[in-house]
């Protein structure tokens, strides 16, 4: 009679469509639950799959099974939701098999690049959202970058750099300037100064610069639409260059 029952009020509830928790007076609803607990019916497994970087007590503790022994009290909007806000998670799926299992799916982000802030580093995903906490040498691979707001305007310049493969690869961290613009700094010392606006072109004339003045243009600042300053390696003369002409002076 009491699996009869459960089988009863779980194939309703379920079934029917209702997924959100019953609202009833609590102690009809505890008595439903040890009726349908009793009948073989309560929440006592759960299969996770999906994940790689997020930790299985995490999403456990997101599920919040201590406060749903059955699927009549189990809220799988919620539960997606906090599983949702977990830093790694970028989508979750619960579905409910009966008689007694749910079902997780977990869909993460990817690591996009290292952001320096401060004397710690964090892995970010491309809209900028922070993975998790690293030491600064961690994944060499991915680009570096630095400074408040670089996290969230990464994927911006790395989009505009992916036509420029070479200077890209000379990048060692690209530095976010009071939250405006991006100075680059080279793995040989050189730095490329960009604007707050118009990096496409501002970036195609450093390239220009740096093609045609070599290893004497290390310190390349494109700030400024008219005119372009180059710093060699050694000197300390600045050759201003306005509108196709070279000026020397010294600094």
């Amino acid at each position: 009679m009491l699996a009869t029952a459960g089988v009863g009020v779980v194939a309703f509830l379920v079934f029917a469509g209702l997924a959100r928790p019953l609202k009833s007076p609590a102690p009809a609803v505890a008595e439903i639950e040890r009726i349908i607990e009793l009948a073989g019916f309560g929440l006592s497994q759960v299969s996770l799959t999906g994940h790689r970087y997020t930790l299985d007590s995490d999403v456990f503790d997101a599920i919040g099974l201590q406060a749903a022994h059955t699927m009549l009290s189990f809220d799988s909007r919620a539960a997606q939701d906090r599983i949702e806000r977990l830093p790694w998670v970028e989508r979750a799926s619960i579905e409910r098999v009966l008689p007694d299992r749910l079902e997780v799916r977990v869909s993460e982000r990817s690591p996009y690049a290292v952001w320096h802030r401060g004397d710690r580093s964090f892995l970010i995903d491309k809209s900028g959202r922070v993975l998790t906490a690293v030491p600064r040498g961690a994944m060499p691979s991915l680009p570096r970058v630095a400074g408040e707001g670089a996290a969230t305007e990464a994927s911006r310049l790395f989009t505009l750099l992916a036509d420029h493969p070479a200077l890209m690869a000379r990048i060692e961290i690209a530095e976010r300037i009071g939250g405006r613009r991006w100075m680059l700094r080279l793995a040989d010392g050189g730095t490329v100064q960009l604007p707050a606006r118009g990096e496409t072109e501002a970036l195609a004339r450093a390239l220009r610069i740096a093609g045609a003045r070599g290893p004497e243009a290390r310190e390349i600042d494109v700030r400024v639409s008219a005119r372009t300053l180059v710093r060699g390696p050694e000197s300390r003369n600045e050759i201003m260059e306005r509108e196709g002409r070279a000026v020397i002076g010294g600094i």
